[in-house]
């Protein structure tokens, strides 16, 4: 299966690691991934600050890709929505620490709120194997 990611020189250069397109191989698995929250599995509780809920977001997906026999290098599209702007660089550097040189198509929303007050940041995936 292969992946090839676009940042043609036509198009302004990403200022975040990420990439404008993102093809999948016909014939792929693909997964869709709800939208994952800083809520940590073994016991439900929503973590308190945001650096925690991003890191925790990027653990659940982990083991969604895991049931599905995947790993992070599959992810192909990303679409975070975040409910404060001054969060962002926050964001991105975790993003970087755990998503390393794989750099998926990626959408950011400054959203007004998500399914609970608590939920500061929310990401939803798509991974293809």
């Amino acid at each position: 299966m292969t992946i090839r990611f676009y940042n043609p020189e036509t198009v302004s250069s990403p200022v975040n690691p990420y990439s404008h397109g993102a093809e999948v191989e016909a014939g792929s698995r693909l997964l869709y991934i709800a939208g994952q929250v800083g809520r940590r599995g073994v016991d439900g509780d929503i973590l308190p600050d945001f650096e925690s809920q991003v890191r925790q977001i990027y653990v659940n997906i982990a083991e969604v890709l895991k049931g599905a026999e995947m790993n992070l290098s599959n992810l192909v599209k990303l679409t975070t929505y975040i409910t404060d702007r001054k969060n962002l660089e926050t964001m991105r550097d975790i993003r970087k620490q755990i998503l390393g040189d794989h750099k998926p198509a990626h959408t950011l929303v400054i959203a007004a709120g998500l399914a609970f007050e608590e939920y500061q940041i929310e990401v939803e995936c798509v991974a293809a194997a």
